[in-house]
């Protein structure tokens, strides 16, 4: 994208603990860190999110350094433009309701 990365603004209301939703596909998750991670390509703000289920493509970490703790395919590291909290429960692959909310 053009224009410089995304600034402490951008994860403003954005806290660790907090459930998400991550577009596209509307993963849910729970962000486990906010801030700046080095060695990603294009610098400034990114959420680090621990999914409910295996839709990630790290461990929490990124370039060798450890942000947050989850299993490997779980994190991942997102734009807060792709980010939203709120109350988002944990997927119920039994409830066919959710199921069918999300595609």
């Amino acid at each position: 994208p053009e224009g410089p990365p995304p600034g402490p603004e951008s994860v403003e209301g954005i806290e660790v603990g907090q459930r998400c939703e991550v577009q596209p596909g509307a993963r849910r998750g729970e962000v486990m860190f906010v801030g700046e991670v080095e060695g990603i390509k294009g610098g400034g703000a990114w959420v680090g999110v621990k999914f409910d289920e295996p839709v990630g493509k790290n461990d929490g970490s990124a370039k060798g350094k450890r942000y947050f703790e989850c299993p490997d395919g779980y994190g991942s590291f997102q734009r807060p433009v792709n980010v939203q909290v709120g109350d988002f429960p944990p997927v119920d692959e039994f409830d066919f309701s959710d199921f069918f909310s999300r595609r």
